[in-house]
């Protein structure tokens, strides 16, 4: 059966793939200006960026959970086709973030996690998911869960865990 490789669909995507070493993971813009959202997206997105990137960040770890499990079962096929799903939806999650750093003006260097900072968080996805990639081209599927399970999976709990904290310093700072 054909296996589906997903590097071509990293490096064709800059949500994933900053074309800059020095670009952020998802920011997809030069160092030092702003993404281009609109001033309308902007009281949008600093309403509810939040609650979207934490409940499309959650939806995304249960997948990858399911897409270990279909690795370690040796059903090669459909464990990359949903891990291609898992992708899309950290694509979708990068964006939301990315949109929400702009609209609350958030800077992820300051931002401390388990993991160091939240660019260091952001700079970590990219790096797990590159060498899931290589696994995935040498067809090493337990690899692949591995990392899914010990490393992806501890990165996006620490995302999780981040945009609640920020969740919640926003909501004691502005009551509604």
């Amino acid at each position: 059966m054909k296996d589906i490789y997903l590097e071509q669909e990293l490096s064709q995507n800059p949500t994933l793939n900053p074309s800059d070493r020095n670009h952020e993971l998802g920011s997809g813009v030069e160092e030092g200006s702003s993404p281009s959202i609109s001033v309308r997206d902007v009281s949008i997105w600093a309403e509810s960026g939040l609650d979207i990137a934490i409940a499309s960040i959650e939806r995304v770890r249960g997948s990858l959970i399911r897409s270990a499990e279909l690795f370690r079962e040796d059903d090669s096929t459909n464990a990359n086709r949903f891990f291609i799903q898992c992708v899309e939806g950290l694509q979708r999650f990068m964006e939301a973030v990315r949109n929400t750093k702009a609209a609350l003006n958030l800077d992820f260097s300051k931002i401390s996690t388990e993991m160091g900072t939240l660019q260091d968080t952001e700079k970590s996805l990219l790096f797990i998911l590159r060498g899931m990639f290589i696994n995935q081209e040498r067809k090493e599927y337990d690899a692949i869960a591995d990392k899914i399970e010990y490393e992806l999976i501890t990165n996006v709990s620490s995302w999780i865990a981040a945009l609640k904290s920020i969740r919640q310093s926003r909501m004691i700072s502005y009551p509604q």
